[in-house]
């Protein structure tokens, strides 16, 4: 168990009844710490998150219809503020086949606290980076996402569409920092942490002051100044700015692809025609 992660009387005694399930489910099992505070983001709201990986054939039939329901066994202590799930570690692997970012940052980040610690090892190795091709596919989609928020949604403000510029500054900075950890490979966290785990990469260094003062030039879009542009207003100027930041980010990074210097381009042909990756 991780020395350095203190636990109440109260999570102790959760952990122990997770022990207790983690030691019915087969040799391969695993109780694992998983978010904000496996990740290192912990504060005084941070709930207790546990994750149980084994083998569903030793589920009780009763849990094992409930788990065939929803492919997890979510177990809560009863106050929201401590949980479980249990995945079957060949049904997480086929989900994990598919880079679902969310679950590979959960995984990736997660600390062992009692059992195989070659189960967690194994799927940490294998589904902590995107492969090549799926991140490319990922930050091209992403890419053109941000720059069609970046545009015309953002002029909304100018004709008074306050709420629409304000969906539109959280849609250019969610596509940003989604793309601040694909361009390294690395899958995205759940929007809670987005923005504290992109600003850490490369990309995001270089274009975080930017998202600040966008964000702390809000207030404009409620009292617009009568005597300036609105292509000047922080939250516009800022945003817009960061295109050629990305732009060169990307290249320094490593990524070569012709479509960082045709974002209109990337956008039709990749963001418009499918869902996200």
């Amino acid at each position: 168990m991780p020395e350095e992660i203190g636990f109440s009387p109260e999570d102790q005694q959760f952990i122990n009844r997770a022990v207790n399930f983690c030691q019915q489910m087969g040799k391969r099992a695993v109780l694992m710490l998983i978010g904000s505070r496996a990740a290192g983001f912990t504060d005084e709201w941070s709930d207790l998150d546990l994750c149980i990986i084994g083998d569903k054939r030793r589920l009780s039939d009763e849990d094992r219809r409930t788990y065939e329901q929803s492919w997890q066994l979510f177990v809560d202590r009863g106050d929201y503020e401590a949980h479980w799930s249990f995945f079957d570690e060949g049904d997480l692997r086929e989900w994990l086949e598919s880079y679902p970012d969310e679950m590979m940052w959960v995984v990736s980040t997660s600390q062992t606290l009692y059992g195989c610690s070659r189960t967690a090892e194994a799927l940490k190795r294998d589904y902590c980076l995107h492969p090549p091709a799926i991140a490319e596919s990922k930050l091209k989609w992403m890419f053109g996402k941000y720059y069609f928020s970046q545009r015309g949604p953002l002029a909304m403000a100018a004709r008074n569409r306050v709420e629409t510029s304000f969906i539109a500054v959280g849609n250019v900075i969610e596509y940003l920092c989604k793309m601040c950890c694909v361009a390294e490979r690395h899958p995205y966290p759940y929007e809670k942490w987005l923005v504290e785990v992109a600003k850490q990469t490369r990309l995001g260094a270089m274009v975080y002051p930017m998202i600040q003062r966008a964000v702390s030039g809000l207030g404009v879009f409620l009292e617009p100044p009568s005597y300036s542009n609105w292509r000047d207003w922080a939250p516009v100027k800022e945003l817009r700015g960061t295109l050629p930041i990305v732009q060169r980010g990307l290249k320094e990074i490593g990524w070569t692809c012709d479509w960082i210097d045709d974002p209109n381009g990337a956008y039709f042909d990749e963001t418009a025609r499918r869902p996200a990756p």
